[in-house]
């Protein structure tokens, strides 16, 4: 009675899965077995329900076909989301939009930030405003320009991975 079945799509595993690929903090990866099993440990207390970091390892794997109810519930809190996740793809369709748009959102949140921060310099802002209105054409050209000058001075391709420091400015 306590032991589960995939529902019609995805396994469990793929399903344990995809929370453990998508739900993890911004700034890293996703969370390691240890990590997830510790933070069960810490949400449940002392006498709270736990699972091992082995056992979320091998539902994940799919070496455990048929978890308890008992483990899915816990490992489902972890994440938040309803245990049924795992049962009925419908709610795992709904749970996963969902967490899409959340993500969605936070990285277009990330996206402004760097914006905003790369804006910050002048130089920069200026020659952003004047490419305003230029065509796709001129635009292709210019980033170009860009590209080629970039690797002149042995700059990554994206300036998110640039070194702020060190940049001469204009007075």
């Amino acid at each position: 009675m306590d032991e589960v079945t995939p529902a019609n799509g995805r396994t469990i595993a793929q399903k344990l899965d995809h929370l453990i690929t998508t739900l993890h903090p911004a700034d890293r990866g996703p969370l390691s077995y240890m990590e997830i099993a510790e933070g069960i440990r810490k949400k449940a207390g002392p006498d709270g329900p736990t699972v091992s970091h082995a056992t979320i390892q091998k539902i994940r794997k799919g070496e455990i076909t048929d978890p308890k109810v008992s483990t899915l519930t816990v490992i489902a809190g972890f994440f938040g989301v309803p245990v049924t996740y795992f049962f009925d793809d419908a709610v795992a369709s709904r749970v996963d939009a969902k967490l899409a748009r959340v993500k969605e959102r936070v990285e277009l949140t990330r996206s402004q930030r760097e914006l905003a921060e790369i804006l910050q310099d002048g130089d920069v802002r200026d020659v952003a405003v004047r490419m305003n209105g230029l065509s796709a054409d001129s635009l292709r050209a210019i980033r170009g320009v860009i590209e080629q000058a970039r690797r002149l001075e042995g700059l990554p391709e994206t300036p998110a991975a640039a070194p702020r420091a060190g940049r001469v400015r204009r007075a």
